[in-house]
């Protein structure tokens, strides 16, 4: 998925990989048709020139698999050639911590296994069918562009290749509501904060260090930490940090670093952005470092990823949650000590963030098989858009079932496994359960057996299909009744 803040040139955007025109763009061609085939794509009207709605298209966060019309892959149907697929998760974006990323990933394929007869397995070591990994420079012929440009980008599988989904590092992964704090100690039991909650009368909307006298920031797990008192500690350098050399030991404040005096995380002595501290007073001596969690740090300002401190005061204003005020460009801003006035430092709060889940929803299915739709509902449509109570598309349906087939292993009817049927019998290859007037085929229903077949009395004692002159036959009672397969 891209986002693209400014479009100079359209012809650069459809010419990019962006939106696929093979061979030669100028000479097979213009940029007018390529434009309709862009709108047409998009669901725009087919004006040929970059007006205003297509301007604004070009903008949105998409994906940065080429277009086709369908769900269906432009020059032959990709798709593996076994039904258990197996992934692997090669590293992880600091944005969420890796047990809720390993459930994100798990819930995204669910999606496909839901509704075919797909199955996935994960590896924890060597060559998966996908291996899905966070990058930056990755240099695979379609590199990233930082934040805001092109998010995530998935292969389409062969018979005899691996897989690979790659997903922008430097993007905000969440999973579309803002920050994904897992918590620790407290009360909650590891449950991810819930934001915004309430606490004293207040809403706030990142982790707080209100209320406590050791600096450590919390968050409550419910709306309302007032009602519920559920609360958890959230991620930070004061309880461990991340890779480096320490064992996940916590900084110690202040720490040495070249011959300077540190009061918090730094990004200083690294190429990557990454912040980090020392885990012992003296890092020129000791040489024991970690890298900060990012959880609750703030993005930009003069603070360098601090967490927002809260209350904080500026201009003589106590303030208990991110702000507008101040500032003529509307962004949201915190101060990250107890003093803005005094200090001078602070950060811009972090937004919503992309959807982890709805994206990688979105690239799995690339990587079984299916190119972009053209159904501006459909998860493969190729324009990021967060949804709130997320479910496939008929669309997207149609087509992972088009290279699987149904799924035909489990069925409603079959959850009471004492449950007794008036019959079941096989009708144009798919299980039909009847009981008390009603049928059920497992994946859909039950609904009224009138609907397929008016004519039928309300109980079916027994039916079969002869597959030869394609004639389904009922029986209720002494009846008998058949119907063609054409009149169902």
């Amino acid at each position: 998925m891209c986002d693209i803040t400014q479009i100079e040139n359209g012809s650069v955007w459809l010419s990019s990989g962006v939106f696929c025109l093979h061979g030669d763009f100028k000479s097979k061609v213009s940029i007018a048709k390529a434009l309709k085939m862009m709108q047409r794509q998009m669901g725009l009207k087919e004006t040929g020139k970059l007006d205003k709605p297509t301007l604004n298209a070009m903008k949105r966060p998409r994906c940065g698999v080429p277009d086709v019309a369908n769900y269906l892959v432009a020059g032959g149907i990709h798709k593996w050639d076994h039904n258990d697929i197996t992934y692997r998760i090669l590293n992880y974006s600091l944005d969420m911590e890796s047990t809720v990323t390993d459930d994100v990933f798990a819930r995204a394929l669910k999606v496909w296994s839901d509704v075919t007869p797909l199955t996935f397995t994960r590896l924890l070591q060597g060559d998966a069918d996908i291996m899905i990994s966070f990058e930056t420079d990755h240099g695979d012929g379609s590199p990233f562009d930082g934040k805001g440009g092109i998010l995530a980008h998935t292969f389409l599988p062969g018979m005899n290749f691996i897989v690979d989904a790659h997903f922008d590092n430097d993007e905000y992964w969440t999973l579309g509501k803002g920050n994904v704090v897992k918590t620790y100690s407290g009360n909650a039991g590891g449950a991810i904060c819930h934001f915004p909650f309430t606490f004293h009368g207040r809403s706030y909307t990142t982790c707080i260090t209100e209320g406590v006298n050791n600096s450590i920031p919390w968050c409550a797990t419910t709306a309302d930490y007032d009602t519920d008192k559920k609360y958890g500690l959230c991620p930070t350098e004061l309880l461990f940090t991340f890779d480096g050399n320490a064992n996940g030991a916590p900084c110690v404040y202040p720490f040495i670093f070249q011959g300077r005096m540190y009061k918090s995380c730094t990004t200083d002595g690294r190429d990557d952005g990454k912040r980090w501290c020392a885990t012992t007073s003296n890092y020129d001596t000791d040489k024991k470092y970690g890298i900060c969690p990012k959880h609750t740090a703030v993005i930009g300002g003069t603070s360098d990823g601090d967490a927002c401190h809260f209350p904080f005061v500026s201009r003589g204003k106590e303030y208990h949650s991110c702000t507008r005020e101040g500032r003529t460009d509307g962004k949201l801003w915190c101060a990250t000590t107890d003093s803005y006035d005094r200090d001078q430092k602070f950060g811009f709060c972090p937004n919503r963030g992309k959807s982890l889940f709805l994206l990688a929803a979105h690239e799995f299915g690339h990587g079984l098989g299916l190119n972009h739709s053209n159904v501006r509902n459909a998860l493969m449509f190729p324009l990021y858009r967060y949804v709130e109570d997320f479910s496939l598309d008929q669309d997207d349906i149609d087509g992972i079932q088009f290279l699987y087939g149904e799924l035909t292993t489990q069925y409603s009817f079959t959850i009471n496994l004492m449950l007794k049927f008036d019959t079941i019998t096989v009708i144009q290859k798919h299980l039909h359960f009847f009981k008390d007037g009603k049928t059920d085929r497992g994946r859909t229903g039950p609904f009224s057996i009138s609907q397929s077949w008016p004519a039928l009395p309300g109980v079916i004692d027994s039916a079969f299909e002869d597959v030869q002159t394609t004639k389904i036959y009922f029986f209720s009672g002494k009846e008998c009744s058949f119907k063609s397969l054409s009149e169902h």
